[in-house]
């Protein structure tokens, strides 16, 4: 096996949360909020078509919260911003071990991150090295859906990472949280991992010699 390239994931696979505790109570007011079982809130919000529309750059970010919040009675513009600016709060921070990880294959391997996201390439980027404080030009690539018009798990978008890395699929590892996603990768010959620790991936690459 010749690997060349390692794509990550964001969402729960960089990032990390602040506080677990305060990201559920967090989740429990505004699932009381939205008359909805906790379980329900995060796949109501961000798996249904009107997030699919916001990840590929279709809509705003105004008019996503708007139109998905409005289902359920919140269509004070206060209130639909209020929500919107602190739905996140605690979330955007990159894991500390994920970073270090990433820092020790920099220059090895060409190193990736693929997300479906509301930012744009360059909103990440600048989040990534400005915001997080990661060393210059950890990531060789950045391809957020919302800049490619597409969104895991349409192959597409993994064969743009690909393009843009220069590497055939058989040459690049990709990680991420989400079972289907990783599923659909494989199905272009990418080696993946379905996330669930940073240790976890750790061993991962080393049982393949990548560590």
């Amino acid at each position: 096996m010749i690997i060349k390239a390692i794509i990550f994931d964001f969402g729960e696979v960089l990032n990390v949360l602040d506080d677990p505790a305060e990201d559920e109570a967090r989740r429990a007011s505004l699932a009381q909020r939205l008359h909805m079982d906790e379980d329900e809130v995060w796949s109501y919000l961000f798996e249904g078509e009107l997030a699919r529309q916001w990840f590929r750059g279709e809509i705003d970010r105004e008019e996503f919260w708007s139109e998905v919040l409005a289902p359920r009675g919140i269509r004070d513009t206060e209130e639909i911003y209020a929500i919107s600016s602190t739905v996140f709060n605690g979330r955007e921070r990159v894991n500390p071990e994920m970073a270090a990880l990433a820092q020790e294959l920099q220059g090895r391997y060409k190193l990736a991150v693929l997300s479906n996201t509301g930012w744009s390439d360059a909103e990440m980027s600048h989040r990534f090295y400005n915001d997080f404080g990661l060393p210059d030009h950890l990531f060789d690539v950045i391809v957020t859906s919302h800049s490619a018009g597409v969104t895991k798990p349409d192959p597409a978008i993994f064969q743009l990472a690909l393009d843009r890395l220069g590497v055939r699929p058989e040459e690049a590892i990709f990680t991420d949280d989400v079972a289907r996603y990783t599923a659909s990768a494989a199905q272009l010959g990418i080696h993946t991992h379905t996330f669930t620790t940073p240790a976890s991936f750790r061993e991962y690459l080393r049982q393949i010699s990548v560590l």
